[in-house]
């Protein structure tokens, strides 16, 4: 029979194995503390910089997160990443959030600009995109939000129309990207086929 997800809440008190601090391996540790080293000798000492908004800034800190490895714990191996445990993944982000404007970027960068790709990314894109969004040489956006329809993403106009050659022009306006401004590589929504809902990559360099 199937676990319901929400088994916990019924079952017994002490019926499942609990996770705990002491349960985190070296590794965990070790990967949280170049995440926090990180972020308080070279994030939080910008943060006027970060705060007013200097051009450029935001990126090369993300590349430098790149650098240390910190973009590509969710990334499997097979594609330039590390592969490594949700725990991990928990602590770094943790560390990330101590500087909270910054923690918006770098978490939309390696959550929903590049796990999409991960979880459901063709095998051809995920060679294509993922060794370089796991090292950092690019850097990822996410464009679902449309004017008018707020966080209703079904309720969103972009559309979708495939040309003659098999591609797909689309059509629409979106705001409140993350990390619009430097991203090289987009996951963006849009309705195909009157209403289906997808979403497409696109990378800057592509015409409009």
């Amino acid at each position: 029979m199937a676990i319901p997800g929400g088994s916990w809440l019924i079952d017994p008190v002490g019926a499942h194995d609990q996770f705990t601090g002491a349960d985190f391996s070296d590794d965990d540790l070790l990967y949280a503390r170049t995440a926090e080293e990180f972020v308080r000798n070279e994030v939080l000492t910008r943060l006027d910089e970060i705060e007013s908004k200097q051009e450029g800034l935001m990126a090369a800190l993300l590349k430098r997160a790149g650098e240390l490895g910190l973009l590509m714990i969710d990334v499997p191996e097979a594609y330039g990443g590390l592969g490594l445990k949700k725990t991990t993944s928990m602590l770094v982000s943790e560390r990330g959030a101590l500087c909270a404007s910054f923690s918006v970027s770098w978490g939309a960068r390696t959550g929903i600009g590049t796990l999409p790709l991960a979880y459901y990314g063709s095998e051809a894109q995920k060679r294509r995109y993922l060794p370089k969004l796991a090292s950092g040489e690019w850097l990822a956006g996410y464009a679902l939000t449309v004017p008018g329809s707020g966080s209703d993403a079904l309720g969103a106009r972009t559309r979708a129309e495939r040309e003659a050659d098999g591609s797909y022009r689309l059509t629409g306006t979106k705001q409140f990207i993350t990390n619009a401004g430097f991203a090289d590589l987009f996951t963006v929504f849009a309705k195909v086929d009157g209403d289906k809902f997808t979403a497409f990559r696109i990378s800057r360099s592509s015409p409009t």
